[in-house]
């Protein structure tokens, strides 16, 4: 569907005033120097498969400054490592991923997180791990926001517990994305408070990916207008709800 809706100058106002306020925080300044920039490492299966593991813990739980997945993510060796679970039998895998997720108190469905993660790696070791590098490695230079969008789609449709906003979390934390963004309550709520796109968005109905590609197309619009890219706003609106209030 194509928005045709006039940004105004005060929805760009609105936004660079957000990027003005939050330039200097890490998380703004990490989203500067990664996604944006190119070329970048290839991404490889070890890579892909932990962000795949912390992606999936986030998912209804906190992800901020000092939360238990931040420190999880951080453990050397990281304790859900590829090769982790590859040493361990396969009717033992879900079993380890739930204890090691309860022991480190990551996620806040740890056993269906677990029998996710389980199914993922078997279909990844099976046959998968070919076409999903591929897909992700396409983003190394510099795309159009439609191809990222067909990678999103693609890991959203292929992976389980992975929806649209889990796959983009995904291609967002790799540094592969510039204009397909997570959308989250946090998003959902400074867009309705701003004001910013002409339509009060519906957090609930960002599993849809239909609804969920309408509103990112009016976000990408807005962004193009302020002559910034989705990813920078995305962490910008994450660093200032982080602050006390």
């Amino acid at each position: 569907m194509d928005l045709l809706w006039q940004v105004s100058e005060a929805d760009i106002a609105t936004v660079r005033n957000l990027l003005t306020a939050e330039q200097e925080h890490p998380r703004v300044k990490d989203r500067f120097d990664r996604n944006p920039r190119y070329p970048k490492p290839e991404i490889t299966r070890s890579y892909f498969w932990k962000v795949l593991v912390s992606m999936r813990a986030t998912t209804m739980a906190a992800a901020g400054e000092g939360s238990a997945i931040e420190r999880f993510e951080a453990l050397r060796p990281f304790p859900l490592s590829l090769e982790r679970v590859q040493e361990e039998p396969a009717s033992a895998r879900e079993q380890l991923i739930h204890r090691v997720l309860r022991e480190h108190r990551v996620g806040t469905h740890p056993m269906k997180i677990a029998s996710d993660l389980t199914w993922n790696f078997a279909r990844l070791e099976e046959d998968s791990w070919p076409t999903v590098l591929e897909n992700c490695n396409s983003l190394l230079l510099p795309s159009e926001p439609s191809v990222e969008r067909g990678v999103a789609d693609f890991l959203a449709s292929g992976l389980r517990g992975i929806g649209p906003k889990q796959s983009r979390n995904i291609l967002q934390e790799l540094g592969l994305t510039r204009f397909e963004i997570p959308i989250d309550s946090r998003v959902t709520r400074w867009l309705n408070d701003c004001k910013v796109i002409p339509f009060t968005v519906t957090a609930g109905a960002l599993s849809d990916r239909d609804y969920y590609h309408f509103i990112l197309d009016a976000i990408q619009r807005l962004c193009s207008e302020c002559g910034i890219y989705p990813c920078v706003l995305d962490a910008s609106i994450f660093s200032s709800l982080e602050k006390p209030k």
